[in-house]
């Protein structure tokens, strides 16, 4: 029976899919009936018919992705190539916009090394992407650290660690510390015992920590400073933390102490809620808390005696009795609901090295403990996979060493253990990263803090080869055979790479000279063929050229400017005279530069009232080159290159600092200059008349700090605008309105066209990518 309902399933699949291969459109505007859009990946799913053939490319931005991870949660043979991209972009997928949706698909799947064709639909194509993976080790602490995942505003997942005494953050993208550590817990090492992490009401992201001194400490993880004093309570040291928000919107901590109490913290007020919560005999090694379906917070505890227990938060008394069936202490606790809507917790014993599931609604055990480890487990850490899948991540203790992952539907573990730590791990972590990949963080007594990838089961790759850090400057340029080229600049590393934009691979070794980052990139190529990168180092001051063919900087630098160089351009004057302009960073000077001596022309160019941001050079109508610069003063000021004089007034209107410049010449021979500010706003300015052109054209949520312009194949001119709210936008510079829907999925500092006329766009940022536009976007 059970093959003859799978055999129906597949053949109602196959018809609904026929209605489902809907016309590929760049609007997506082609929806195929509403109940194929919610269960045909259900009725493929039970035939065990899920694959390309059920499920077509155009159909997939239609789809409900919840109910696709729900089908697959269950083990099944899967051959839809797709689905790894469709899992990273759940957290931003729209029901009702499904062009958007083949837009997350595109950038995702070219991030998987698996572009998809143009049948998706949509306006965006992503040719190839590359994005940076956390390092696999993430630093030396001096001994094993407690951890906690937190969100920074704007989505950055960061880990906080403590352990010798101070708490330090670092960016799981990146793998680098941010901030200095903050102030440290009296007690010497290992003085800071249990980590938390929780964003309050205000939108602050804060970590709860507790020491051997006995005192529970709240800092911020923006600023690394902490707030308020010290919450003073418990008779002894602070051996766990845990952190919720109430339904009424309030924040709380949770600690268990050595002195067997369970105490409930505001951390607004930074007082205590309610008495000490008494049961345990003997000390309270591990807190986890959770909202039950039913809207009542708990917290759940395991203690030195064997016991787990549940405390209503609200009244601060027991719920049920305690759960037993540890030999011997429990040290390790997480809880999560289901998604099915089942609470449980997760506990480990640090003694009998068993994992064991408990119901919390019911207080009893689920299935038999799960074993492996080779003596006690000492962490625990939960997540829910994309594809809606609840593991549990476990972390050995010194006689093993290893970190295990679980599948709680089932009870048994995922993949062989994964190896690397030395001695015992002490602390997990496990969350879901913006691009949608699962990671844990661990800590164990070898000092190290390690990412591993859960769905592979592999460390979380080494860092990027490329540039060690965030890329922040890009040009373009066509090479000597042909070959569509990118440069980019590392904003930390110093280097200047150049990529080949057919396959996405580095050319060359990377080009090295700046001290500090290469933040500003500009190509052009020379009268006699070679082309060239033109850089600016953000903390050397020097001006660099490079031979793009051979990799070798040509000439000295070229120096003049006090500080930094953040901005670059380059243009051929008349005669085929080639100039680099540069713009200052604290200096607020303007300086053009003969590419073919390496020589200063003429005097600084002055009036920016503080730095100058960006630059872009072009010729006007009347055939006199000049460049466009847009200043921390929030004026734009046009710069006559031959007379190194400034041209008119300077043009206002941003509200705060004009981060952003690109120039184009219209159809009709007007040449315009577009900006963009960190108030947020895309202005285009006639460079003749001075004057803006239309109205401001707003969509990003914050500041624009890139801009590119290219003539589209059908003629058309647009601007093409990033920043770091993951989108890039394009804007149609006639009629001053967006075209299609953004891009989202990368944090961009830099956009470059490789040709003024085409489609294709290189964004660079957290990671590098190469998207087309699609014809007819209006479509």
């Amino acid at each position: 029976m059970t093959d003859h309902l799978r055999d129906v399933e597949a053949r109602i699949a196959r018809q609904l899919a026929i209605i489902a291969d809907v016309p590929t459109t760049v609007a997506c505007d082609q929806p195929p009936p509403a109940y194929i859009r919610r269960h045909l990946t259900e009725h493929a799913a039970a035939g065990d018919a899920l694959n390309a053939r059920t499920i077509p490319d155009a159909f997939v931005p239609y789809l409900d992705p919840a109910r696709l991870r729900a089908a697959v949660t269950a083990p099944k043979h899967v051959d839809l190539p797709l689905l790894p991209a469709i899992r990273q972009a759940t957290h931003i997928w729209q029901w009702h916009n499904p062009a958007a949706n083949a837009a997350a698909i595109s950038l995702h799947a070219a991030l998987n090394n698996q572009p998809c064709s143009p049948a998706i639909g949509g306006n965006w194509q992503v040719h190839w992407a590359t994005r940076s993976s956390p390092h696999e080790i993430l630093t030396r602490e001096t001994t094993a650290a407690p951890i906690a995942i937190a969100e920074l505003p704007g989505g950055r997942p960061v880990a906080v660690t403590g352990g010798d005494g101070t708490v330090r953050v670092w960016d799981l993208t990146t793998g680098t510390r941010i901030g200095e550590s903050t102030t440290r817990h009296p007690g010497g090492l290992g003085a800071v015992t249990a980590v938390a992490a929780v964003v309050l009401p205000d939108g602050r992201p804060v970590a709860i920590t507790g020491g051997f001194d006995g005192t529970v400490r709240v800092w911020n993880l923006t600023t690394g400073t902490p707030i308020g004093a010290p919450m003073t309570g418990h008779a002894g040291g602070v051996g766990a933390v845990a952190a919720v928000v109430l339904p009424d919107g309030r924040p709380i901590a949770i600690t268990g102490g050595g002195d067997g109490t369970v105490r409930v913290w505001n951390l607004t007020t930074g007082t205590p809620i309610g008495a000490p919560m008494t049961g345990h005999l003997g000390g309270v090694g591990a807190v986890a808390a959770v909202v039950l379906p039913d809207g009542r917070p708990v917290a759940i505890t395991g203690g030195g005696d064997g016991t787990v227990r549940v405390w209503n938060l609200t009244t601060g008394t027991p719920i049920g009795e305690p759960m037993t069936g540890h030999a011997g202490g429990v040290v390790a606790v997480a809880a999560v609901v289901l998604p099915d809507g089942r609470p449980i917790a997760v506990t480990g014993g640090g003694f009998d090295g068993t994992v064991r599931v408990w119901n919390l609604t019911t207080g009893t055990p689920i299935g038999p403990p799960m074993t492996g480890h080779a003596g006690g487990v000492e962490a625990v850490g939960l997540v829910i996979l994309p594809d809606g899948q609840p593991v549990a991540v476990t972390g050995g203790g010194y006689d093993d060493g290893t970190v295990r992952v679980w599948d709680l539907t089932t009870g048994t573990p995922i993949g062989p253990p994964m190896t690397g730590h030395t001695d015992g791990v002490e602390a997990v972590a496990a969350v879901v990263l913006p691009d949608g990949r699962p990671v844990a963080v661990t800590s164990g007594f070898d000092g190290t803090v390690r990412v591993w990838n859960l769905t592979t089961g592999a460390r979380a790759g080494a860092p990027m080869t490329g540039h060690a850090g965030g890329v922040v400057a890009v040009a373009a340029v066509v090479l000597p055979d042909g070959r569509p080229a990118a440069v980019t600049g590392g904003s930390f590393d110093g280097t200047v790479l150049v990529w080949d934009l057919t396959t996405g691979t580095s050319i060359g070794a990377p080009m090295t000279g700046h001290a500090g980052g290469a933040v500003a990139v500009a190509a052009v190529v020379l009268p006699d063929g070679r082309p060239i990168a033109v850089t600016g180092g953000g903390f050397d001051g020097t001006v660099r050229v490079w031979d793009l063919t051979t990799g070798t900087p040509i000439g000295a630098p070229m120096t003049g400017h006090t500080y930094g160089v953040v901005a670059v351009a380059a243009v051929t004057l008349p005669g085929g005279w080639p100039v680099a302009v540069t713009g200052g960073g604290f200096d607020g000077t303007v300086r053009a530069w003969d590419l073919t001596t390496g020589t200063p022309i003429g005097a600084p160019m002055t009036g920016h009232a503080g730095s100058v941001e960006a630059v872009a050079a072009i010729t006007l109508s009347d055939g006199r080159p000049v460049a466009v610069t847009g200043g921390f003063d929030g004026t734009v000021r046009v710069w006559d290159l031959t007379t190194g004089t400034p041209i008119g007034e300077p043009m206002t209107g941003h509200a705060g600092s004009v981060e952003a410049v690109a120039a184009i010449t219209l159809p009709g021979g007007r040449p315009v200059a577009v900006t963009g500010g960190f108030d947020g706003t895309v202005r285009v300015w006639d460079l003749t008349t001075g004057t803006p052109i239309g109205e401001p054209m707003t969509g990003h949520p914050g500041g624009v700090v890139a801009v590119a312009t290219v003539t589209l194949p059908d003629g058309r001119l647009v601007a093409v605008t990033g920043y770091d709210d993951e989108t890039v936008r394009v804007w149609d510079l006639t009629t001053g309105t967006p075209i299609g829907e953004p891009l989202i999925g990368l944090f961009i500092r830099a956009l470059a066209v490789p040709q003024q006329h085409g489609s294709l766009v290189v964004l660079a940022g957290d990671g590098i990518a190469l998207a087309e536009l699609a014809d007819q976007l209006s479509r």
